[in-house]
Order: structure tokens, then C-alpha cells, then sequence
């Protein structure tokens, strides 16, 4: 996602705090935390989509430092509940398999799952490498005929709040 992008998400005309300056809402003050970053944050908002499968781009420490933070109701499907990612390592980051391994990640999931959709994380080290996460998705979804969401919030994006906003502009 482009800097401009970004820019254009944390403007919040509703915050009285806001005037000319597009700087978002209550930076942390030193010593405090955030809330979460982006990615965190877009997790937290499609969750409640209980039959799609969630597939995490990136290292499985942001997986796993996000998996199940947030529960959801169903009446049936439980998918939200299965925790999926590429687990990208150094050497595939080095030698450039990330967009090979969400491809075939994309695949065991609608082959094991049969989801209904299959939404993508973009995480910060994905994008710092420069993953094409939109092609591999859109490559998906004409393969398998599933759609193939990719949600591009990567954590240094911004906070929690901007992470809510990214996965919103996504779903659109």
C-alpha cells in the first residue's frame, strides 16, 4: 500500500482533535503501547466472518501472536478458528519463495477446507520484501474459483484503528 494511501485512511473528520493534519487518532505517549498494530487490527475486524479462511503471510510469530485473540459466533462453521500461515523463514525470504508459498498455501486451504473465501494477511515482513500478495490472490481466484481476499495492513502501517479500516477497505 502507498504512503498516499495510508495518509488518505487516517483522516477521522469525526475526531474533534483533527483539523488540517491527517496524523490519526491519540499517538502513544512514551512508555505506553498501542493496542496492536495494523495487522492486528484487520485480523480483528473480519473475524467475525466465521467461514472464510484466514491465511497469515509472513512469519508464524505473527500468527501465533494472533491466532484466536478474538471469538466470533457461528452456527456452524469454525474455520475462523484454524490458524493458517506460510511461515516464511529467512532463507525463503532470501531466496524469494514467499509469493510460491502463499500460492500453495492458497491451495491446501480451499483443497483441505472448501471455504466459502480465503482472505490473505499481508504482514510487515512481506511487504518489506515486496510480495505481489494482490496477483497471487487474483491468480488464486481464477485457478480455483474461490475469491481470494488479500488484506494488505501490514503492522507498521499504524495502529489497531487503521488495521480496522485497512480490512474494511478491503471487504469492499
Amino acid at each position: 500500500m502507498k504512503a498516499s494511501e495510508i495518509q488518505a485512511l487516517l483522516d477521522e473528520p469525526a475526531c474533534t482533535h483533527n483539523t488540517k493534519e491527517k496524523s490519526g487518532c491519540a499517538k502513544p505517549k512514551p512508555g505506553a503501547t498501542a493496542g496492536g498494530c495494523s495487522f492486528d487490527g484487520a485480523q480483528i475486524a473480519l473475524l467475525p466472518i466465521a467461514d472464510v479462511a484466514p491465511i497469515v503471510h509472513g512469519p508464524i510469530a505473527c500468527a501465533g501472536s494472533s491466532w484466536d485473540n478474538r471469538g466470533t459466533r457461528s452456527s456452524g462453521v469454525t474455520l475462523y478458528r484454524t490458524g493458517m500461515t506460510t511461515d516464511l523463514s529467512e532463507t525463503d525470504v532470501v531466496m524469494g519463495r514467499g509469493e510460491k508459498r502463499l500460492f500453495h498455501a492458497i491451495k491446501q486451504a480451499i483443497d483441505s477446507y472448501s471455504p466459502a473465501a480465503v482472505f490473505v494477511y499481508n504482514t510487515c515482513v512481506t511487504a518489506l520484501v515486496g510480495d505481489d500478495v494482490g496477483a497471487v490472490c487474483r491468480d488464486a481466484t481464477e485457478r480455483w474459483g474461490t475469491p481470494v481476499v488479500p488484506v494488505d495492513a501490514a503492522g507498521f502501517y499504524g495502529t489497531k484503528n487503521l488495521g480496522n479500516r485497512l480490512a474494511g477497505e478491503a471487504m469492499f
